[in-house]
């Protein structure tokens, strides 16, 4: 089932960091690890997306990147192009991505090459918008929620 989450009052964000385990790729090996998040990586991680220079990016609330707790998943065209955002949360069967209302009763694949290289893409959940994509990426690692400053697409099964 498909619904959109309209976006909402966006509360203070908190300081704790509650993700603890990144990969600059979508869960594909250990080489590009980011883990013991500090407030430096963070702030690295967050100005990275809103440059526009992250083309993948991976973070669990899991200190060995199992996505069991859920997971976030960001995968982009890089520069200006399109930005896949993902939350997924398997235990309650949901996720959220953030879509292209142009796009949502479109069957089509984004031009996105996703970093484990068999994902597919659509392009009803695709976004352009670096700065809202990194104020998606900090506020889930601060709270492990969807920013309430986005409207979201949500997917149950």
């Amino acid at each position: 089932m498909e619904e959109i989450v309209k976006k909402r009052k966006t509360p203070a964000l908190p300081d704790r960091i509650w993700i603890k385990y990144g990969n600059w790729e979508f869960h594909t090996g250990e080489h590009k690890e980011i883990r013991d998040l500090s407030e430096n990586d963070v702030t690295g991680i967050v100005e990275k997306v809103r440059s526009g220079l992250c083309s993948s990016l991976y973070l669990t609330p899991d200190e060995d990147g199992e996505m069991e707790e859920g997971f976030f998943q960001l995968e982009s065209a890089g520069g200006d192009g399109l930005i896949f955002l993902q939350i997924s949360k398997e235990e309650e069967r949901t996720a959220w991505a953030c879509f292209d209302p142009d796009y949502l009763d479109s069957d089509g694949e984004a031009p996105i090459e996703p970093s484990d290289g068999q994902s597919v893409i659509p392009m009803k959940c695709t976004m352009r918008d670096w700065e809202l994509a990194a104020k998606c990426v900090e506020w889930y690692v601060r709270t492990g929620e969807p920013y309430p400053g986005m409207d979201w697409l949500k997917l149950s099964w």
